[in-house]
């Protein structure tokens, strides 16, 4: 069963809050943290966590600042919310239960009003049936849309498809929306839970993670966890950042987008290297920038690295898993032979790594193979395609493989 919203200290559910939204918004499990800190640093807006999700207020004319978030998935303006909707014990009571909800509890007016700002939509919000015996406006000129229900735990009486026929119907008999399952305008979201209800507004009909790649590999690593790692590693003003696997280059090409660094994405397969210089060409008119952000991507081993001693702040890359791409047996020779490596290039004492790997076996073996230049800091619990993560935390000490002995 889904973790009960949290929405302590959320005032913008309030009906005499006009100029206040909450927003609910997705994001990695395992990085909410992540994503409180990026929309107190972006929005200056305080953020609530509940399990792959935060919940904040916003003021309604700055609403379109949320699409600037790197670290979130989707975006939902909420509505209205029960903590206890109080089901009868009968299947049509409950499907009237719903339905009263959604008549009577919910601010429409505010969640619409926050829908249009968000998406910029300019048609018509509320259709109405033509009077005075003119014809109602056609159908292909009302606004689309369509009801969606997630539904979680035991003891309903109704299956998800049941309550989306039912309350999406009664939503169209209130604005007269034309129903449409794909291509539609407006998605309108019920979550049911044991005894929680929760309804909202998808701002974001394509996620906020399908930005920044064009050119798609194997094991392409999604913007938005990208992001996350970037935001873990706290970079500092003019840091050289590097990914030294870097694949198609997401790590690079989103750390580009989110601060004054210098990234620099090396690989050693050339067909991987190619993806990433298509993506850092493509970025620019993807993104709508007004120029390419700095970054370069180089081909070669990162077992022989091409850089100056000392010439690189921060390391953060996605190490292969041995799922998709390689195996556990070459990651115990792998990661610490990398990290001996990259110790050279990166700073002593100031230089830190950020590494995601689902291998926890293998870079704890290799952390007692290499702590005379890299101290583990903490590590943190994630979930990538379905698979438990972790991603280390590593300083660089005061010892270089390249002092003299």
């Amino acid at each position: 069963m889904a973790d009960p919203l949290n929405l302590e200290g959320i005032e913008g559910l309030a009906r005499d809050k006009t100029d206040l939204a909450t927003i609910e918004a997705s994001c990695v499990t395992g990085f909410e943290a992540v994503a409180v800190v990026e929309v107190r640093q972006r929005l200056g807006c305080e953020a609530v966590i509940t399990r792959g999700r935060v919940v904040f207020d916003i003021e309604v004319d700055r609403v379109r600042l949320v699409s600037e978030l790197r670290t979130i998935n989707t975006v939902w303006v909420m509505l209205g919310h029960t903590e206890n909707i109080g089901y009868p014990d009968t299947e049509d009571g409950q499907m009237e239960t719903l339905r009263n909800f959604i008549n009577n509890d919910l601010d429409w007016e505010k969640g619409l009003r926050v829908w249009q700002l968000y998406t910029g939509f300019q048609g018509e919000m509320r259709p109405a049936p033509g009077e005075g015996g003119e014809q109602p406006e056609s159908e292909e000129k009302k606004l689309s849309y369509r009801c969606t229900c997630y539904r979680t735990g035991t003891g309903h009486k109704f299956k998800s498809t049941e309550v989306q026929a039912a309350v999406g119907g009664a939503v169209q008999d209130k604005f007269h929306w034309r129903v449409s399952c794909k291509g539609y305008d407006l998605e309108f979201v019920i979550n049911c839970d044991k005894v929680q209800v929760y309804c909202c507004l998808t701002l974001t009909n394509t996620s906020l993670y399908q930005r920044t790649v064009t050119q798609f590999g194997p094991c392409t690593l999604r913007p938005t966890i990208c992001a996350g790692l970037v935001m873990i590693a706290d970079l500092k003003p003019g840091e050289v950042v590097l990914d030294p696997m870097a694949g198609g280059g997401t790590i690079s090409l989103e750390g580009a987008q989110m601060g004054p660094q210098y990234h620099l994405g090396a690989e050693i397969h050339d067909l991987a290297i190619a993806r990433a210089r298509d993506n850092y060409r493509e970025l620019a008119t993807r993104n709508k920038l007004s120029a390419r952000p700095p970054a370069d991507f180089l081909q070669w081993d990162c077992l022989l690295p091409c850089l100056r001693d000392n010439s690189v702040d921060v390391i953060i890359t996605d190490l292969p898993f041995g799922k998709r791409s390689g195996s556990k047996a070459d990651n115990r020779v792998l990661y610490p032979n990398t990290l001996m490596a990259m110790a050279r290039v990166v700073r002593p004492d100031t230089g830190r790594a950020v590494l995601l790997t689902q291998d926890k076996n293998s870079m704890m073996k290799s952390l007692g193979k290499i702590n005379r230049y890299w101290k583990s800091m903490k590590w943190v619990q994630t979930n990538i395609g379905g698979l438990t993560a972790l991603v280390f935390i590593l300083h660089r000490t005061s010892h270089s493989p390249c002092d003299t002995k």
